[in-house]
């Protein structure tokens, strides 16, 4: 018995205490969750990225050499398709990258302005 007495008494914490702390940590939980969820649902490949960048790319060496023709692009894991429309009348050039990787496509679009020599 004299045992049990050398040990300091300890405070019990109510049941709302216990409450509130497992509330907070579920909250933290679905956060982490939902996050994990849309780093997961957002997996594009690298070929995707790889393409994105020779888009960037073609649309600067298209303004570069005044080129507005249709054309399509072969590389190694995916395909760019470059649709052009120009509107001489409001002076500008629609580009449209059409990115084909496996089984997704992906549009990106661009607009020039136009100089007639």
């Amino acid at each position: 018995m004299p045992l049990l007495k050398s040990f300091k008494e300890l405070k019990a914490s109510s049941l709302v205490e216990s409450v509130v702390a497992i509330s907070i940590i579920s909250i933290c939980a679905l956060v982490a969750f939902l996050v994990y969820l849309n780093i997961v649902k957002q997996s594009k490949s690298v070929h995707y990225y790889n393409a994105k960048h020779q888009v960037e790319f073609l649309a600067h060496e298209s303004v570069k050499q005044q080129n507005y023709e249709e054309d399509i692009f072969q590389f190694n894991g995916y395909t760019i398709t470059k649709n052009v429309s120009i509107d001489k009348e409001e002076q500008t050039v629609f580009l449209a990258f059409i990115i084909k990787t496996g089984n997704s496509e992906h549009q990106i679009n661009k607009l020039i302005t136009y100089y007639e020599f």
